[in-house]
């Protein structure tokens, strides 16, 4: 009978928030005019971002999102400060719905963070693949990344500059997806844009570790 207790739980717990979920889409819908970035999101993003938008809804299951444009000291295309956009979206869960996460503690959760991560890094698979080139999947951090790597051209710079070099300048063109878990929040992540891999998985890298350091309990 102990053990029937926590799926039972899980259970009614699971069909509390398919209810709640379809309540607040509309909630979600008005939200999204909002052009302020919350904190707790702002806090993802790696250093040098120039953040664009972000929103986030606390609750037991706190769920936002954000984008932001990375620049760097040195552009790998001149004149252009912004190389390479980052896009994440993060959930997080709180309250009574961390029972949903399976673990030890929770052994009949529905959510199986392990399971969850592998989906992710398959669909980013498929969806790479559809560039016709083979992506590379690795773990980083607390997270795992698939990617590829092409070259493409700077955004011309005007005649005078593209004489000097006797052509265009050919950089880096870079696809990343990745997914992270800590023990009860979750964050995938895309980039794209004119970068190196070095850098772009220095920057998604970050953003899987200040995962770990956020604080969800205290996110408005």
């Amino acid at each position: 009978m102990k053990l029937a207790h926590p799926s039972f739980r899980t259970i009614i717990l699971a069909g509390s928030l398919l209810v709640l979920a379809s309540t607040t889409a509309v909630v979600l819908i008005a939200a999204q005019t909002q052009g302020s970035c919350p904190p707790i999101i702002a806090s993802l993003f790696p250093t040098g971002a120039s953040i664009l938008d972000g929103q986030y809804f606390p609750g037991d299951m706190g769920q936002g999102n954000g984008s932001a444009d990375l620049s760097f000291e040195d552009p790998i295309c001149p004149k252009q400060r912004f190389s390479a956009r980052i896009r994440i979206e993060v959930k997080h869960y709180g309250g009574e719905t961390a029972i949903l996460i399976k673990s030890d503690e929770s052994p009949y959760g529905t959510v199986d963070r392990d399971a969850d991560k592998a989906l992710a890094v398959e669909n980013a698979t498929r969806e790479l693949a559809q560039t016709r080139l083979t992506p590379k999947i690795e773990k980083l951090g607390n997270g795992e990344i698939v990617y590829v790597e092409r070259m493409s051209e700077c955004p011309p710079e005007g005649p005078a500059a593209y004489a000097a070099r006797v052509g265009p300048m050919i950089v880096p063109n870079v696809k990343l997806r990745g997914v992270a878990w800590t023990k009860n929040a979750k964050v995938q992540v895309k980039l794209d844009g004119l970068i190196s891999v070095e850098l772009a998985k220095a920057a998604v890298a970050e953003v899987f570790a200040n995962l770990e350091k956020a604080d969800f309990s205290k996110a408005k």
